[in-house]
């Protein structure tokens, strides 16, 4: 384990320089970050994709560039790819490797489909690190590599980095959402750490579980409310939340994921 602890460390320095800058410059680290993941997983290549509830799967990230297409070939039913049917049906949100989905939401003759049509681009083994942002699509990094399955170790790894991948996936939408906001002191002069916060709040998150998903002191989450309570004029986080809604600074909660399928669908 003491190379999870070193890659650990070192999403963490990662982590730091990402929010000691501009939040509205954050978005040009996800490059990086794609590189960071390939690199702490040996894969061929690593994709930010997003599933719709109708099956459609999209690449909206890639590391090395071009490596794959940005749309998959025609033909593949996406219902029958092992990995978004172990996310469908099994009800589970943490990593999974393509290797470790049982026979029974995925049979050989899916699995032998999926190598197929991934082969070509090197993508026959596949690790998914769900990000947990809510909404009605299933969003997730992937990491690909053509010759074997991840370890334990490595999903041991894929585990700690998924609440730091949620949290960069926050504060890189809230960039791209308000790149044109202004940040002159009024009501909407709040830092990324402050929208972060305020994002996980309209979730629900109380100040203990922001602590734990932040991986802070209830006391810094403390002082971090009394700045944004501040800055918004408010009082409690219900009002935080109403106002930062108003302000249009978070958009609608979306019902958690779910694909549609059929009764046909499901194994």
């Amino acid at each position: 384990m003491a190379r999870n602890e070193e890659q650990y460390r070192t999403w963490l320095e990662f982590l730091g320089e990402i929010f000691q800058q501009p939040l509205g410059v954050s978005s040009r680290y996800e490059e990086q970050l794609l590189v960071l993941l390939r690199q702490s997983f040996n894969g061929a290549c690593c994709t930010r994709n997003r599933v719709s509830p109708a099956w459609e799967d999209h690449v909206l990230g890639c590391w090395p560039r071009d490596y794959i297409p940005d749309e998959p070939p025609g033909g593949y039913d996406f219902r029958q790819q092992p990995l978004l049917r172990w996310y469908a049906f099994s009800g589970q949100s943490g990593p999974q490797s393509f290797g470790r989905v049982p026979d029974a939401l995925a049979d050989s003759s899916l699995k032998r489909a999926w190598e197929e049509v991934s082969r070509p681009w090197g993508m026959n083994h596949q690790l998914s690190i769900p990000l947990q942002i809510g909404g009605g699509d299933h969003n997730a990094y992937l990491v690909s590599r053509p010759d074997r399955d991840f370890t334990e170790q490595e999903l041991a790894l894929a585990r700690l980095l998924q609440p730091i991948l949620t949290l960069l996936a926050l504060h890189f939408g809230i960039a791209q959402s308000n790149s044109g906001a202004s940040l002159d002191g009024s009501a909407h002069d709040l830092t990324a750490r402050e929208m972060t916060i305020v994002t996980l709040l309209s979730q629900g998150l109380t100040a203990e579980g922001l602590a734990r998903r932040l991986s802070i002191s209830p006391r810094t989450v403390g002082k971090h409310l009394e700045h944004i309570y501040r800055k918004l004029d408010v009082r409690d986080r219900l009002m935080a939340v109403q106002t930062a809604h108003e302000l249009g600074l978070l958009t609608a909660t979306a019902a958690n994921f779910r694909f549609n399928d059929t009764e046909h669908d499901r194994p």
